[in-house]
């Protein structure tokens, strides 16, 4: 909570009481594991062709209303350490490889609801002898204008005795976001 909510209220009541400080400002921020409707599905296609070759699709939907935008996406898939060539075609957004981070990097600005975009990529290997590529997770970073979790404000009250505000001459409103945190999937 931002230090300006009362928290023995809180405690006894389930409310958040505050005195808003001047211009705006994050009352509150919680993570959750429990619950959550995923805003985006990643359907990863891999396809190995030979010891030197392999062809990755990688389809991601979007599973929110078709009036809402995510936006600042960005999807990491990893290649393997001895790729020495990369081509990419990609639908929407922007996608390059970065061979430092031995990772595809793919970012789109804006993606509406229930939307689908998909990324191909050819990706060619130098001979390995070495251990088989464990694959490590596709990873996935974006934010959203509402809560995955659910969580809904129920109403907003606003008492001003010294400047004689009235609950209903206020304008109130609460701007939700959510983001992404720890988002993966195997491929």
């Amino acid at each position: 909570f931002h230090q300006c909510v009362k928290l023995s209220k809180f405690e006894s009541e389930h409310s958040i009481s505050f005195i808003p400080p001047d211009g705006e400002f994050e009352l509150m921020r919680y993570r959750t594991t429990k619950d959550i409707s995923l805003p985006f599905r990643v359907i990863p296609l891999v396809r190995e062709i030979g010891r030197t070759k392999m062809e990755v699709k990688i389809v991601v939907k979007s599973n929110f209303k078709p009036t809402l935008i995510g936006q600042k996406i960005e999807i990491r898939i990893p290649t393997p350490p001895n790729t020495c060539d990369v081509q990419l075609l990609c639908m929407k957004g922007k996608a390059k490889h970065k061979s430092s981070e031995n990772a595809i990097v793919w970012k789109m600005k804006r993606m509406g609801g229930m939307k689908e975009s998909q990324l191909s990529a050819e990706i060619e290997l130098l001979p390995n002898d070495k251990k088989k590529w464990n694959r490590p997770p596709i990873s996935m970073s974006f934010e959203v204008p509402f809560a995955p979790s659910g969580f809904k404000v129920r109403y907003l009250k606003v008492f001003e005795h010294k400047l004689n505000y009235s609950d209903s001459e206020t304008v109130k409103w609460v701007r939700y976001i959510g983001k992404s945190g720890l988002y993966e999937t195997r491929s």
